[in-house]
C-alpha cells in the first residue's frame, strides 16, 4: 500500500486526490492547426490514468518569450481555442490542469531573444539581447495578462516558470545576470525580479486562485543561483503569495546530467527538501513543496513522500510512458506500468525542435486520436478494466474549497 502516495492534498483552494502531479511536458502539438484537438485528447487520457493536477508544457507570456515556433502564445489569439478545448477535454475527463506561463529568455531557438544581461549561451549558440528596465516591467505585465488569462478560459490555477535556465531563473543567477540596476547586483535585487513576476500574478487572478512558483533548487552551471540565495528566493515567494513551490533542477547548458538514465531515481530529492527545511525555518512550513526530476515508479515517490521532506511529486515523462501509471498502481497493478527509460530520444531531443513529442515505450503518446488504447488488448493477467477517473479515490478533478478539517493532510 502506497500510504503516502494516495493521501488526499491540496494546493492552495485545490483539494487533490493524491500526492502525484503531472508537470509540464512542451509537446510541439500546442500550434499543430488543429484547434488543440490533439493537445486535449492527450491530457484526457491522462486523467483517465489517473493523474491528479496536470500542469500544461510552458505558455509563452509574449511572442519573445516563445521557446521555439512550436509554442502557445498568449498574445495571439489562436491560442484561446487552443488552450480553452484542452480545459474542456480534461473537465469532461475528471481532471484539473494549470496552465504554466513561460518566458524563454535567452533561451529562445528560432527568434531573437531577450535576457537579463548579454551573455552568450552554449545553448542556443547565441547572445540575446538585455533587457531595459521599461522592457522588465513589461515582461511583468505580461506574466500578470497570462494569468489574468488562464483564469478566463476555465484553467483550475498556473504554474509560473522560473526553473531549468529560463528568464526568471536567468535574473537569480550571477552567471547570467550581470546587472548593476535595481534588477541585479546582490542577492536581493536578483531575485527582485521572479517576485515582482509572482505579486503580479497574485494580484491578477486573486486571493483564491492556486498559483504554483516553479523554481530551480540547484542550477548546476558554473555561478548558478547560490544555495543560499535559493532559499532566500524560497522564503521570499511565499511571502509574494505563492500557493505552492515546485522545485527543479539544472540549466540545458549544464555539464551534469539531470534527466538521463545514468542518473538514479530520486537524486535531486535534496534540493527540494532544502527548499521545505527553508520555509520550515521562516515560518512557512505549511506552504507544499512539490518535488521533481528522476522519479520512475510511485514506490520511488513513496518513499520521498515518507521522509516528510516534500509534500508532492511531479512526473512528466513517466506519463508520457504510460498515462495510467497512477491508476495501474493504484489497482495493484504496478508490475504492468510500462516505465520511462529515460532516453529523452521522442520527448526531450523532439520537444527543441518541431516534431510532436511522443515516446519511444509508448509510440501513442501525442498520437491518441490517430490510435485507439491498446488496454484491451493486453494478456488476462495484465488486462481489466481502469478505476474511474471521476468520483473515485485513485483519480478524479480535484475541488475548489476549504482543506476540511485540521486532520486532512495538505
Amino acid at each position: 500500500m502506497l500510504d503516502q502516495v494516495f493521501r488526499p492534498g491540496a494546493i492552495g483552494a485545490l483539494r487533490l486526490p493524491h500526492r502525484v502531479l503531472m508537470s509540464a511536458m512542451h509537446l510541439n502539438l500546442e500550434a499543430a492547426g488543429d484547434g488543440g484537438a490533439a493537445l486535449a485528447a492527450f491530457y484526457a487520457e491522462r486523467v483517465r490514468g489517473g493523474a491528479g493536477l496536470i500542469v500544461t508544457g510552458g505558455a509563452a507570456v509574449a511572442p519573445e518569450g516563445a521557446g521555439g515556433p512550436g509554442y502557445a502564445v498568449l498574445t495571439d489569439a489562436g491560442a484561446r481555442p487552443v488552450l480553452r478545448a484542452v480545459v474542456e477535454a480534461v473537465h469532461a475527463a475528471g481532471g484539473t490542469v494549470a496552465l504554466q506561463l513561460f518566458h524563454a529568455g535567452r533561451y529562445r531557438l528560432g527568434g531573437p531573444a531577450v535576457a537579463p544581461s548579454a551573455v552568450y549561451s552554449r545553448f542556443t549558440r547565441d547572445t540575446a539581447t538585455e533587457l531595459t528596465d521599461h522592457q522588465i516591467r513589461a515582461v511583468i505585465g505580461d506574466f500578470a495578462r497570462g494569468a489574468e488569462l488562464a483564469r478566463e478560459l476555465g484553467f483550475d490555477g498556473v504554474e509560473v516558470m522560473g526553473s531549468e535556465g529560463y528568464l526568471i531563473n536567468q535574473f537569480t543567477a550571477p552567471a547570467t545576470n550581470r546587472r548593476e540596476d535595481d534588477w541585479g547586483g546582490d542577492p536581493e535585487r536578483r531575485r527582485r525580479f521572479p517576485v515582482e513576476v509572482l505579486r503580479a500574478v497574485r494580484a491578477a487572478v486573486g486571493p483564491d486562485f492556486p498559483v504554483l512558483f516553479r523554481m530551480s533548487g540547484a542550477d548546476l552551471v558554473e555561478d548558478g543561483t547560490p544555495a543560499a540565495e535559493v532559499a532566500a528566493l524560497a522564503v521570499a515567494l511565499a511571502g509574494a503569495g505563492a500557493d505552492a513551490l515546485a522545485v527543479g533542477v539544472g540549466w540545458h547548458e549544464s555539464p551534469v546530467p539531470t534527466v538521463q538514465a545514468v542518473v538514479p531515481g530520486g537524486a535531486w530529492l535534496r534540493y527540494a527538501e532544502a527548499v521545505k527545511r527553508a520555509l520550515r525555518g521562516a515560518g512557512h512550513g505549511e506552504l507544499p513543496v512539490v518535488a521533481s526530476n528522476r522519479f520512475t515508479r510511485l514506490s520511488e515517490v513513496e518513499e520521498a513522500l515518507s521522509g516528510g521532506g516534500v509534500d508532492f511529486v511531479a512526473l512528466a515523462r513517466p506519463f508520457l510512458a504510460d498515462p495510467a501509471i497512477v491508476a495501474k498502481t493504484r489497482a495493484g497493478r504496478e508490475s504492468s506500468v510500462e516505465l520511462c527509460i529515460a532516453c529523452n530520444q521522442a520527448c526531450i531531443d523532439r520537444s527543441f525542435g518541431e516534431t510532436p513529442v511522443s515516446c519511444l515505450v509508448n509510440p501513442r503518446a501525442g498520437r491518441e486520436l490517430e490510435f485507439p488504447s491498446l488496454e484491451w488488448r493486453l494478456p488476462a493477467d495484465r488486462a481489466g478494466s481502469l478505476p474511474p477517473a471521476s468520483g473515485s479515490p485513485g483519480g478524479g478533478r480535484g475541488t475548489r474549497g476549504p482543506v476540511g478539517g485540521p486532520s486532512e493532510p495538505v
